[in-house]
């Protein structure tokens, strides 16, 4: 009895205004203030302090708030467990996911999961990590595609396979014609060899990116204070400066996978242990993920184990 249109509740909660809320809902203030009036009734107390603007909910509240919830949860999960059990081959997998990790893994993958997997639709929205964190606490996608270290301590994150950072460095640099590697592979570089391209222009990701910490803090080790040339937020924007002859880069491996990306370049790993960082599967702590959604993380899973994944 107490959850009857628990979305007029949760609209009010959202909208912290029973006007907007009634707009959203396409009802009438009236209408609105009445239910609310009656659900207060009910449970005997009030859920919201009239009297501050925006509206707050009271703790009672915040009780209830916390109730409907763990109701909206559970429906949700019902709801997808028996469709599960009605269509396990068929369904939609909504992904978040970066748009420079979107251009270079799902050509990859998305052919081979559609002949595996023809009746399931996927589903991709791009964004940046900031942007994927709210869609998962909106519920607006299954899961993100994510790398640690991450701040979302609101979020259950499964592992999938460790990235290397690179340095990235354009075949004609006059700096590697004096050093010995293998070009074509990815070749080791002491840190002794890296200090000799201190002086080199940067192109580095912005500062608060994470591949931008890991790379700050080996400069750093390195005592080298770098000549930034440019600062972008787009890894293929870094490489493709450095493709065309200006500075040098770090990137994620990933970032190659496709074969016209790594030409005109070479590729170093750095330091010991490598550089590198952790990328898995991010969704909403309390949510499970649909058999279709498991199926694609495990095809994801399975494939980034495939030597044809890594770049060699």
């Amino acid at each position: 009895m107490l959850f009857k249109n628990y979305e007029y509740f949760m609209a009010i909660v959202e909208n912290q205004s029973i006007s907007k809320a009634a707009e959203h809902l396409f009802i009438s203030q009236p209408s609105l203030s009445k239910y609310l009036k009656r659900l207060e009734g009910k449970i005997g107390v009030p859920l919201f302090n009239r009297a501050a603007h925006p509206l707050k909910l009271t703790r009672a509240g915040e009780v209830y708030l916390s109730y409907v919830t763990d109701i909206l949860r559970k429906e949700k999960l019902l709801t997808q467990e028996l469709s599960d059990l009605q269509n396990e081959e068929n369904g939609t997998v909504s992904i978040g996911i970066t748009p420079w990790r979107s251009s270079v893994l799902l050509p990859l993958i998305f052919p081979a999961f559609k002949v595996k997997y023809p009746g399931i639709s996927i589903a991709i929205t791009e964004g940046t990590h900031q942007e994927m964190a709210l869609m998962l606490d909106r519920e607006k996608v299954d899961f993100c595609i994510f790398h640690l270290p991450n701040a979302y301590n609101t979020f259950t994150f499964e592992h999938l396979y460790y990235e290397k950072i690179l340095f990235c460095i354009n075949k004609k640099n006059p700096l590697l014609e004096n050093y010995s590697f293998t070009s074509g592979k990815i070749n080791r570089m002491s840190k002794k060899d890296f200090q000799k391209f201190g002086a080199s222009q940067f192109i580095l990701l912005r500062k608060g990116q994470n591949i931008r910490d890991i790379c700050q803090n080996y400069l750093n080790k390195c005592n080298i204070y770098p000549d930034i040339l440019l600062e972008t937020s787009n890894i293929i924007t870094a490489i493709n400066i450095v493709k065309n002859g200006m500075g040098v880069t770090f990137i994620p491996e990933g970032a190659i996978l496709n074969a016209e990306e790594r030409k005109d370049l070479e590729f170093f790993i750095l330091d010991q242990p490598p550089l590198e960082w952790e990328v898995g599967i991010a969704y909403k702590m309390g949510n499970t993920l649909s058999s279709y959604s498991k199926n694609f993380i495990n095809f994801i899973r399975d494939f980034s184990n495939n030597s044809n994944f890594t770049v060699n």
